[in-house]
């Protein structure tokens, strides 16, 4: 949903997600290539 929406919240909740361990680097590859792009994104900036 948080990929989808792609809103700013959203982003940064996926990176409290990320901070916290629940994903990481290899995620991108489960999604489609959109998707994969913007949680990529999110990956490569963490700090927003």
């Amino acid at each position: 949903m948080k990929l989808v929406a792609n809103r700013d919240h959203d982003r940064t909740h996926l990176r409290d997600i990320l901070r916290v361990g629940l994903i990481d680097a290899t995620w991108p590859a489960r999604f489609p290539p959109e998707l994969a792009a913007r949680l990529q994104h999110v990956l490569d900036t963490p700090d927003g």
